[in-house]
Order: C-alpha cells, then sequence, then structure tokens
C-alpha cells in the first residue's frame, strides 16, 4: 500500500529530502525515524517565550502545535507517515501508521516545547 498523496496514475511523487530521510529511516524503531525525520524536516531550535511555538529553522516560521501536526502529516512536502513508513515496527495499513506516526509526534512536540532554549526575538505570532 502506497502512502502519502497519490498522483492520477496511482503513484506517490517523493521528493529527494523525503527519499533521503526515508532511507535513512529504514530500520530505526518507529519512534527513532519519526523524531529524526522531524529533526531533519523542521530543524527546530527555539520555543517562543509566551507562546506554545517552535521556531523551524528550515522553515524560517514560528510554528504552532496544529499547523505542526497538518504539515507532518498532510503535506506532501513533508508527509512523514510515508518517510518512516519503513521503519521497524511501522503498520502496513495506513490508517493505523498515520495513527502511530501522530502518537511520536505529540510525544516530540511535549519533549520539544519543554526543553528547547526559549527565544524573544522575532516575535512573529505563530502560525496556528
Amino acid at each position: 500500500m502506497v502512502v502519502g498523496q497519490p498522483t492520477l496514475s496511482g503513484a506517490r511523487r517523493s521528493t529527494l529530502r523525503q527519499r533521503s530521510i526515508r532511507r535513512r529511516s529504514a530500520g530505526l524503531s518507529l519512534k527513532l525515524a519519526v523524531r529524526a525525520a522531524v529533526d531533519a524536516l523542521f530543524r527546530f531550535k527555539y520555543r517562543a517565550a509566551k507562546a506554545n511555538a517552535l521556531w523551524s529553522e528550515s522553515e524560517r516560521v514560528w510554528l504552532g502545535a496544529e499547523t505542526f501536526f497538518y504539515w507532518s502529516l498532510w503535506d506532501a512536502d513533508i508527509d512523514i507517515p510515508w518517510v518512516v513508513a519503513t521503519a521497524a515496527g511501522a503498520p502496513a495499513d495506513a490508517n493505523d501508521l498515520r495513527e502511530a506516526v501522530r502518537t511520536e509526534l505529540t510525544s516530540y512536540w511535549t519533549e520539544r516545547t519543554a526543553r528547547l532554549p526559549p527565544k524573544e526575538r522575532p516575535r512573529w505570532l505563530p502560525l496556528p
């Protein structure tokens, strides 16, 4: 089963970055694969001092939790479930995989919002 955004021909188009991370994630536990994928795709560096947001160095934007989950699970250029589908212990069913990835993303988000250093500037509002 192909996980991700299918094209009209039924084949999923992936980016070079996604394919590279997917190759590196093969064989890792699902937890480690999700964390490695998020680190590579978002490169979070700071947490907002007064809001529940993280600064993504690769996207150059403050991300709130809702946007982070949406981009991670549904954005065709990120699509973490597809990226980690070859990880050890990854569910074969696309819906089960997406749910397992969401669980790991929630854990990752909670940890990062508690541990990353705060940054006051830039004072841009986070995306929802």
